[in-house]
C-alpha cells in the first residue's frame, strides 16, 4: 500500500510538474514581446523629458511622444495578452480558434463587471458607482478615490472595471484552454451545424466570460486585496520606500533569496513562473502615479509590479507639475514621504519634480540580473577557457567565448550554463549563490534600471543608461553645470558597473577556478576522451545555427525521440525543443546529443532538449517533417 501510495504521489507530482512547464512555455510568448515595446517606451519617454527640456523642438517632442505611446499600449494591455497566449499555449488543436476565444472571454468579463457597477455621472459632474459591496470607492462611492486604490481602472477603453491584469489574463486563458480541449470537436444538432466544431467555442467563451465577470465583481477584490496586504508585508520587510536607506538593510535577504532561487530554477524553465508575481503584482512594488488635469496634479492611480511600475515612472522622471492641496494632502495621509521631499514652493503655488526614481518599486528584483548576466557569468567563462588543457584551449575559447557575448549582450545564458550544468552540477549552485549577491547590492544601493525579458548590455543600455542620461540628476552649482546624467543618476545604473566589475566578476571567476581546480572538474576542454559530449555538444549548439546545417539531422532528432509514433506534440522556447511523448523510455539521448542537444531533461511524458537560440529552426523542421504546423 506505502509503494502504491508513493506512486500515486509520483505521478501527482509528474502531472503537476507538466502543467506547470506547460505554464511557463505559454508565458513566454507575451514575454516575448515586452522587450520590444519597453524599447520603443524607454527611447521614447527616456529622450521625451530631454526633448522638452532642452528645447529640441516640437518635431522632436512629437516623435518621442508617439514612440511612447506605441510602446505603452503594450502594457496597458496585459490582461488580454496573456489571456491569448496561455490559451494557445495550453490548446492541444487549433491554437488560432483558442486564443481568439480568450480574447472573447477576456473582453466580455471587463464589460460584465463594468456593467455590474451600474456606473453614472451625478449632478456634479462626477463619475460614480451605484452598486459597490466591497467599498473599494469609498463611502461616496466616487471612482476617482477608487482609482487611488489601485481598484478600479479602464481596460480597453472599458471603465469603471477592475483590471485582472496577469493573474487574470492567466486565469481567464487556462480556463478557454480547458473549454476548448473539451468541445473544440463537439456535434450539435444538424440544424445547428454551423455552430458545431471549432464554432461553438467562442460561443461558449462569451458565456463563460459573463460567469467569470459575475464572479469576479465579488471575489477578484478579495485577491487584490490580499496581494495588496502580501507586497504590504513584503514591502515592510524590505522596507521598500524606506527614506533611512540603513534601514533597508533587513530587507536585502528577500533580495538575496529571489536571486538565489531564481538562478536555480532557469535550467528547468520554471523561472518565468517564479518570477511573474514580482513583475506584475503588488509583491514587486508599488508606486502612485500622478493623475494630471490642466496641466496640475489632482490626484494619484496606483501602480503595482516591479515591472509595470518602472516603465510607468520613466514617464514622469525628469518632469515636474504644479501640484494640487489636495493630491498633497493625501501623500501627507499616507506618510509618502519620498514624495513630499520633491514638493517645492514657488510663490504661492505648490510644485513637485520628479528627479529620480523611487525606492516605492522594488525594482532591485530585475536590476540584480544585470551583474551575473554581463559581468559574472562570462568571468566564469573565463574561468573555463583557462582550466582547459592546454592542446583543446583554443577551441574552448572559440566555443565559450561565443557564449560569453551572448550572455553579455543579449542576456541569453542557457549556452553558458548549460556548458557546466551536466558535467559540473555543483557550479549551478555556486552560480546561484554567488548571483544572488548582485540581487542584493541593487537593492541596498536602490538601483532602478528595469529589463525586458533579458538583462544583457541591449537592456542595460535602453533600460539603465539611456533613462539615466535623458533625465540625469541635475544638480545645478556655482558651475551651471549637471552632474552625473551620463552616468545614470537618476536610477543608479551605474553602481551595477562597478560591483560587477569589481565584486561579482572576480567572485565568479575565482570560485569557478578554485573548484574546478582542485575538485578536478571535468568541463569543456578538460579531458581528451573523444567521446567528451560536453565540449562536441557546446561546439555544436553554437555554431550551427543556420536551418540548411540542421535540417539533415532532423531525422535523427525524430529517432532520438523514440520515432514519429512516439511523439505527440512539439513545441519550443528561447532555446529548449519542448515535446511530449507517449513513452519516455524511447527518448535515446546518446542520438539526441549527436546532434548538437546541450543536455536533455526528462520530465513524466515531457522531454526537454536543449538547443540554445536556434532551436526555433530545429522545430520548425522538426514539425515540417512530422507534417503538423
Amino acid at each position: 500500500m506505502k509503494i502504491l501510495k508513493n506512486e500515486k504521489l509520483k505521478g501527482f507530482a509528474t502531472k503537476t510538474n507538466s502543467k506547470v512547464q506547460n505554464l511557463s512555455r505559454a508565458i513566454v510568448f507575451p514575454i516575448a514581446v515586452l522587450p520590444v515595446a519597453g524599447i520603443m517606451l524607454g527611447v521614447g519617454g527616456g529622450f521625451l523629458a530631454a526633448a522638452q527640456t532642452n528645447n529640441w523642438g516640437n518635431g522632436w517632442v512629437d516623435f518621442f511622444q508617439i514612440l511612447k505611446s506605441i510602446g505603452n499600449i503594450v502594457f496597458s494591455m496585459l490582461g488580454i495578452l496573456f489571456a491569448s497566449s496561455i490559451a494557445f499555449g495550453f490548446a492541444k488543436k487549433s491554437r488560432g480558434v483558442a486564443a481568439v476565444s480568450a480574447m472573447i472571454a477576456f473582453m466580455v468579463m471587463t464589460v460584465t463587471v463594468s456593467a455590474l457597477f451600474v456606473p453614472h455621472t451625478n449632478s456634479a459632474g462626477e463619475a460614480v458607482v451605484t452598486f459597490d459591496p466591497w467599498k473599494i470607492t469609498g463611502e461616496n462611492k466616487l471612482i476617482s478615490v477608487g482609482s487611488n486604490k489601485g481598484m478600479l481602472s479602464t481596460v480597453m477603453g472599458i471603465g469603471p472595471t477592475m483590471d485582472l491584469s496577469v493573474l487574470g489574463g492567466i486565469l481567464v486563458g487556462w480556463l478557454t484552454a480547458v473549454l476548448h480541449n473539451k468541445t473544440y470537436n463537439i456535434k450539435v444538432p444538424r440544424m445547428l451545424s454551423f455552430f458545431g466544431g471549432e464554432r461553438f467555442v467562442p460561443i461558449a467563451a462569451f458565456f463563460m466570460g459573463i460567469g467569470l465577470g459575475i464572479i469576479v465583481f465579488f471575489i477578484w477584490p478579495m485577491i487584490m486585496l490580499a496581494l495588496f496586504h502580501i507586497g504590504a508585508g513584503l514591502g515592510t520587510w524590505m522596507n521598500v520606500g524606506s527614506k533611512e536607506e540603513y534601514a533597508r538593510t533587513s530587507g536585502g535577504i528577500a533580495a538575496y533569496l529571489f536571486g538565489v532561487f531564481e538562478q536555480l530554477l532557469i535550467p528547468t524553465g520554471l523561472h518565468h513562473v517564479f518570477y511573474t508575481p514580482f513583475w506584475f503584482t503588488s509583491v514587486g512594488g508599488e508606486w502612485y502615479a500622478p493623475v494630471i488635469e490642466s496641466g496640475v496634479i489632482t490626484g494619484w492611480n496606483i501602480t503595482t509590479g516591479a515591472y509595470t511600475i518602472f516603465f510607468e515612472q520613466m514617464n514622469w522622471v525628469g518632469q515636474q507639475y504644479q501640484i494640487s492641496e489636495g493630491a498633497i494632502q493625501f501623500l501627507q495621509d499616507n506618510n509618502l514621504t519620498s514624495y513630499l521631499d520633491l514638493i517645492y514652493k514657488s510663490g504661492d503655488q505648490s510644485f513637485i519634480a520628479f528627479n529620480h526614481y523611487t525606492t516605492e518599486v522594488g525594482t532591485g528584483f530585475m536590476s540584480g540580473r544585470f551583474a551575473v548576466y554581463n559581468y559574472g557569468l562570462p568571468a566564469a567563462g573565463l574561468a573555463m577557457i583557462m582550466l582547459a588543457k592546454p592542446e583543446n584551449r583554443r577551441q574552448v575559447a572559440g566555443i565559450l567565448g561565443s557564449a560569453i557575448v551572448t550572455s553579455m549582450a543579449t542576456g541569453i545564458i542557457e549556452p553558458l550554463i548549460f556548458s557546466f550544468i551536466f558535467v559540473a552540477p555543483m557550479l549551478l549552485g555556486v552560480h546561484a549563490l554567488i548571483g544572488g549577491f548582485s540581487y542584493l547590492l541593487a537593492y541596498l544601493l536602490n538601483v532602478q534600471a528595469g529589463n525586458g525579458f533579458t538583462a544583457g548590455m541591449i537592456d542595460y543600455i535602453f533600460f539603465g543608461l539611456i533613462p539615466g542620461y535623458s533625465t540625469g540628476v541635475n544638480i545645478i552649482g556655482e558651475s551651471g553645470k549637471n552632474i552625473f546624467g551620463m552616468f545614470a543618476g537618476r536610477n543608479g545604473a551605474l553602481w551595477i558597473m562597478i560591483y560587477g566589475i569589481l565584486l561579482i566578476a572576480p567572485a565568479y571567476f575565482f570560485s569557478f577556478w578554485g573548484l574546478i581546480k582542485f575538485k578536478d572538474l571535468k568541463t569543456p576542454g578538460r579531458t581528451n576522451d573523444e567521446n567528451d559530449l560536453s565540449l562536441e555538444m557546446a561546439k555544436k549548439s553554437l555554431t550551427k545555427n543556420k536551418k540548411q546545417n540542421i535540417s539533415s539531422e532532423t531525422d535523427l532528432i525524430i529517432e532520438g525521440l523514440g520515432g514519429k509514433e512516439n511523439i505527440i506534440e512539439v513545441k519550443n522556447c528561447a532555446s529548449r525543443l519542448r515535446v511530449d511523448v507517449i513513452n519516455i523510455n524511447y527518448i535515446n539521448e546518446e542520438k539526441l546529443k549527436k546532434t548538437g542537444a546541450a543536455g536533455v531533461i526528462k520530465k513524466g511524458t515531457n522531454v526537454q532538449v536543449i538547443y540554445g537560440p536556434h532551436v526555433q529552426y530545429i522545430a520548425f523542421d522538426v514539425k515540417e517533417r512530422l507534417g503538423v504546423k
